[in-house]
């Protein structure tokens, strides 16, 4: 069985075009409005308790991850474009930053937001970007034009502000940080992908001419993030603790996707979900370096036509295979895994991928040849009936010891 398993891993990896049905179905609808509410993301709370979403007009929504039913709008004077949001570690607070130099300080008690006070320190750049650092102790915020700075709230209001030396030109559109230790990746329209060490010194390690537009961090036992571009392209960063410079990047282009990537979130330890326009959906396993079809674009628009058109800016997770989709209109669909009747397997079908800057598939054979679990894993996905059977039989029966 392992053997077969095995062969069918390396055939589907060398195949350029893969057609893929969905895995996963789309459900309830939540709307957090009656009009466009133009929003541009989502940020989860380290406990996933709660989202901030956030957009046009200042616009800034607090939803229960859970139960998308119960939702408010925060109220905010302004009427910039806030483009981004990150959760401080502690779950307490989040910045909020966008147009204008504009950081907003949520506070999760009371459920109320106020200025930061960025506007003296940032003019009118656009803020694009801000993720907070492994213990909380700094905020990372890129800007337009190259910038990044790392920022922290001061006790009685303001901030304390310091750029970061050796920055590129192109927009900072996405920092992330790794959960446990004080490193973080940045990713830029034009410069390419660098990374902040502990130091807050910034080094860049490849990427140049991509256009970088999304990244996250999604391991809590790897030190490796993954960033998009909207070319379909994915980089694998795996970054050295001990000197960030010698970090690396792996590119890899997904065949057979029709449409651009539009963002990446988390999904659950190990796996994300990149956003395609139009509205469908890939998950990518960070731990196999490997991507697969998740929600088709032909199945958004069979469940509702007018939704399947909307941009899709954030997904959160409620399990391993579900979760919700929120997009730019302000609309909120759950997602949950199709039946294994109605899946027929298709969670084994691999996208093909055009590896840019090395081969791998020997490696990848030799590895899957040599762990038990990998080939489980990959008999759940791509196996028969009844070796699907067989391999959960041995998983409960290595539980009962």
């Amino acid at each position: 069985m392992g053997n077969r398993v095995v062969a069918s891993a390396i055939v589907l990896l060398l195949l350029p075009i893969i057609s893929a049905d969905s895995v996963v179905e789309l459900g309830e609808v939540v709307r957090l409005g009656e009009v466009d509410l133009g929003l541009e993301g989502a940020a989860v709370s380290p406990d996933s308790e709660i989202v901030i979403a956030h957009g046009a007009d200042s616009s800034i929504f607090l939803i229960q991850a859970s139960q998308p039913q119960t939702h408010s709008k925060l109220d905010w004077g302004g009427v910039e474009m806030l483009l981004d949001a990150d959760f401080h570690p502690g779950g307490q607070t989040a910045f909020i930053v966008g147009e204008e130099g504009v950081v907003l300080r949520f506070t999760r008690e009371g459920g109320t937001v106020d200025s930061a006070g960025g506007e003296s320190f940032f003019g009118r750049t656009e803020l694009r970007s801000v993720s907070w650092n492994a213990d909380g102790s700094w905020a990372y915020i890129g800007g337009e034009m190259g910038w990044i700075w790392r920022v922290r709230g001061l006790e009685g209001g303001g901030m304390e502000v310091h750029p970061i030396e050796g920055r590129g030109t192109s927009d900072v559109n996405a920092i992330a940080c790794l959960a446990g230790i004080n490193i973080c990746i940045v990713s830029t329209s034009v410069d390419g992908i660098g990374v902040i060490d502990a130091n807050h010194e910034l080094h860049w390690i490849g990427g140049t001419g991509y256009p970088w537009i999304d990244a996250v961090c999604p391991s809590r036992g790897e030190n490796a993030c993954v960033s998009i571009s909207n070319e379909r392209n994915i980089a694998i960063i795996d970054l050295e603790i001990e000197d960030a410079s010698s970090s690396e990047v792996t590119i890899v282009q997904l065949q057979n996707v029709n449409g651009q990537f539009g963002g990446v979130s988390e999904q659950s330890d190990g796996t994300t979900i990149v956003s395609v326009v139009p509205f469908a959906m890939i998950e990518h396993d960070l731990s196999l370096r490997l991507s697969f079809p998740w929600l088709e674009n032909s199945d958004a628009v069979s469940f509702d036509s007018a939704i399947s058109g909307e941009r899709l800016v954030a997904t959160w997770s409620a399990d391993v295979h579900s979760g919700w989709v929120i997009t730019s209109s302000g609309t909120i669909v759950a997602f949950n895994p199709i039946s294994d009747e109605r899946a027929g397997g298709i969670l084994g079908i691999w996208i093909g991928v055009v590896i840019l800057g090395g081969a791998i598939l020997m490696a990848l054979s030799l590895i899957v040849s040599s762990s038990p679990l990998l080939r489980e894993w990959l008999t759940l996905r791509i196996g028969s009936d009844e070796e699907r059977k067989d391999v959960l039989r041995e998983q409960r029966r290595r539980g009962r010891r």
